[in-house]
């Protein structure tokens, strides 16, 4: 009997390894479902990561293309501005020149004037000159020839 109660024993032993096993299998089933499950929410967590990655690459590559458009629209006016700039000023420079061009002409006109007129005075004074020495020594002569005759 020692064999059926050692046998008895050992089946009892059996059971109760069969039954802890099967809860190490519960537990085992409850955390690979866990597990599923995380794995599942990590899935849709990369993939709306993803998805937000994706977004903000192609807004990043808008705003870039946006960017390079203003520098060059910028460049453009910025090159404009300067052409144009550089022709007004070679007109205003153009315009002073022959506006000073003018100014020297006229100047020079109204110098030669003012020594023609100047000349003509000069030359009406000399007369007057010559008309009054002329006269003070005719004046002179009278004098020296009448008064010692009346005298």
């Amino acid at each position: 009997m020692t064999t059926v109660k050692t046998l008895d024993t050992e089946v009892e032993l059996l059971k109760r390894e069969v039954a802890d096993m099967k809860m190490i299998h519960v537990r085992l089933d409850s955390a690979i479902e866990k597990i599923a499950e995380v794995s599942t929410s990590l899935h849709t967590i990369m993939a709306v990561h993803e998805e937000k990655l994706l977004r903000q690459e192609e807004a990043l590559g808008e705003q870039e293309r946006e960017f390079k458009t203003t520098v060059l629209d910028l460049h453009s006016r910025i090159t404009s501005n300067s052409k144009e700039a550089s022709l007004q000023m070679g007109e205003m420079e153009r315009r002073l020149h022959t506006a000073m061009e003018e100014h020297q002409r006229k100047e020079t006109e109204q110098f030669v004037k003012l020594r023609e007129e100047l000349s003509a005075r000069v030359g009406v004074l000399e007369k007057w000159r010559y008309v009054i020495i002329g006269g003070s020594i005719v004046v002179g002569f009278a004098l020296t020839e009448i008064l010692p005759a009346m005298m």
